[in-house]
């Protein structure tokens, strides 16, 4: 996700006054304040959220039948990224991660922190310094960024399709032009997150929470 960032931004350097606007475009659930993403990163140290709420479900984890709402999923998927290679370099570089479920498919939305990304990825200091000169109202340097994709079990992990598209601030890009932006998009394919505690066996999306057939994963 962070290359698919980086690229956006390079050419989001060549587009005027609209992208001005739609890049300054932060989401409603956001507090500006708020370091949820950090607080996550600590939380995994000490293996608390995700153990705490399971154990109040384990008698279904058990069963095999789960049912989360949009906050516990959340919970859980804060967990697991925190605990994944990727998932932990998304949350550096980002101030709040948050998912939202829908009938037919995921949106994950990230508040990424430039000053973060310049941080964790020296590489990307150039660009980082011409996209602040080009969007210089933006709110403390903060860009938000939502994918939507449809979910999909591989391996007892959860993944994503290839055809997902994303938004960032008010802006969207289609799956077919971040094709033609050189984004590898067939990644998704091969790209898949360990849930914590859970090994996924089938899932089914509704408003604002899933059902997971699940196996405990010790």
């Amino acid at each position: 996700m962070l290359r698919i960032v980086l690229v956006i931004v390079a050419v989001l350097l060549a587009v005027g006054a609209y992208v001005w606007y739609s890049m300054q475009t932060l989401p409603a659930w956001f507090d500006g304040e708020q370091q949820q993403a950090q607080t996550a990163l600590a939380d995994a140290q000490e293996s608390v959220g995700a153990n705490s709420l399971l154990g109040e479900k384990v008698a279904d984890v058990m069963n095999g039948e789960v049912v989360l709402t949009e906050d516990e999923f959340n919970t859980i998927l804060l967990a697991s990224l925190a605990h994944d290679e990727d998932g932990r370099q998304l949350l550096q570089v980002s101030d709040a991660v948050k998912a939202f479920l829908h009938p037919e498919h995921i949106e994950i939305s990230a508040v990424i922190n430039l000053d973060k990304v310049e941080k964790v990825n020296p590489n990307a200091r150039k660009a980082v310094e011409r996209f602040d000169k080009i969007f210089p109202f933006l709110n403390g340097s903060r860009v938000s960024l939502s994918v939507f994709a449809s979910p999909v079990v591989r391996q007892g992990s959860v993944g994503v399709k290839d055809d997902f598209h994303i938004k960032v601030g008010a802006l969207p890009f289609s799956n077919e032009t971040l094709r033609g932006l050189g984004v590898d998009v067939e990644r998704a394919n091969h790209t898949n997150l360990r849930l914590e505690y859970l090994v996924v066996q089938q899932l089914k999306l509704d408003k604002k929470q899933v059902s997971m057939t699940v196996l405990p994963r010790f």
